[in-house]
């Protein structure tokens, strides 16, 4: 087990803290799948990619590796007032986007976690789907 493996279940830990926060039972990568019925508040969180840092791997230091993470959510919008309930809706996303940055990983070995930007796009009618990505530098044991 890598420790990101360790990670990923603390970040969903942590995430949970939002009120009204909903693990999804999809992941990153079905959790927009066409025909699939969101759920207001849920979220689903993974690594899209990973690569080694150039430098020195000591079995006794480690190697470092860095991670990047996708968090995607959805957030349904009042169909009477769905201006002002995006702008409800973008405060979700930061509110997740908050609960990330405010911890201190060293259970996982985490060194760093930066926040790297967010995306919106429309879903089903109605909803909007905000996409937060994140880099995470980790220090991965190699011994």
């Amino acid at each position: 087990m890598s420790n990101l493996d360790t990670l990923l279940p603390l970040v969903r830990a942590q995430l949970l803290t939002v009120s009204g926060a909903v693990v999804s039972e999809e992941t990153i990568w079905t959790i927009q799948s066409a025909g699939r019925s969101p759920r207001h508040l849920e979220f689903a969180i993974g690594r899209t990619d990973s690569v080694p840092l150039i430098g020195r791997q000591k079995p006794s230091v480690g190697m470092p590796e860095q991670h990047s993470l996708k968090l995607i959510t959805a957030y349904q919008l009042k169909p009477k007032d769905r201006a002002t309930s995006l702008d409800t809706a973008a405060a979700w996303a930061a509110s997740l986007r908050t609960a990330m940055l405010a911890t201190t990983w060293t259970a996982a070995a985490v060194v760093v976690v930066s926040y790297t930007g967010t995306t919106e796009a429309a879903g089903p009618d109605g909803w909007v789907w905000f996409t937060i990505t994140f880099n995470v530098l980790q220090t991965v044991a190699i011994s």
